[in-house]
């Protein structure tokens, strides 16, 4: 056996320590404070992300609440209205038949589930006021239609007057397949 002198055998106990310790901070430490430093770095970018994920989900709870607001009164329309129908006493009332130069009127499914009447109206020479008033009938009518294309033109023989395009759409459900009409 080795004989060691008292100073030896304090420095091995200290060289010992001192690589133990660097042992424990390499393995230990280290990785453990780099990760609490991520983690302090990518926590409040996580919760900016929460939030706005919350703001998202309101606000998609808010658009599919009025979806199915829209749905119950396409379900509750008058199966029998017709667009083009509303269309021309709308026209008449605002005393704008003599403007008309085109009405046509055309059927659309763009998603399984609903269908569009789309009935464009060509007008010439009517004012801006009369433009609106008929668009505001429309727009705050009972039934379920609205303005979807407006495009508007001078007149070419008088600055004070108009000549448009309007694009009305009326959406409605798909006939329900489950709902097969019976005969006796």
């Amino acid at each position: 056996m080795i004989q060691i002198s008292s100073r030896e055998r304090l420095l091995a106990i200290g060289l010992t320590a001192m690589l133990a310790g660097w042992a424990v901070w390499t393995v230990a430490i280290k990785p453990t404070r780099q990760r609490i430093r991520t983690l302090e770095r990518i926590i409040p970018e996580k919760q900016a992300q929460l939030q706005q994920l919350g703001a998202t989900s309101v606000e998609y709870t808010v658009l599919w609440d009025e979806f199915q607001a829209l749905r119950a009164r396409m379900a509750a329309q008058d199966p029998n209205f017709e667009l083009s129908t509303f269309l021309e006493a709308t026209i008449e009332r605002h005393k704008l038949a003599g403007h008309v130069t085109s009405m046509q009127q055309d059927l659309r499914q763009p998603q399984p589930d609903y269908s569009e009447m789309v009935v464009t109206i060509e007008l010439q020479d009517i004012t801006l006021r009369q433009l609106v008033d008929l668009l505001t009938t429309v727009e705050t009518s009972a039934a379920v239609i609205r303005v979807g294309s407006l495009h508007i033109r001078k007149d070419a023989t008088n600055d004070a007057l108009l000549d448009s395009t309007v694009g009305i759409y009326s959406p409605r459900p798909a006939p329900d397949p489950t709902r097969v009409a019976q005969t006796p």
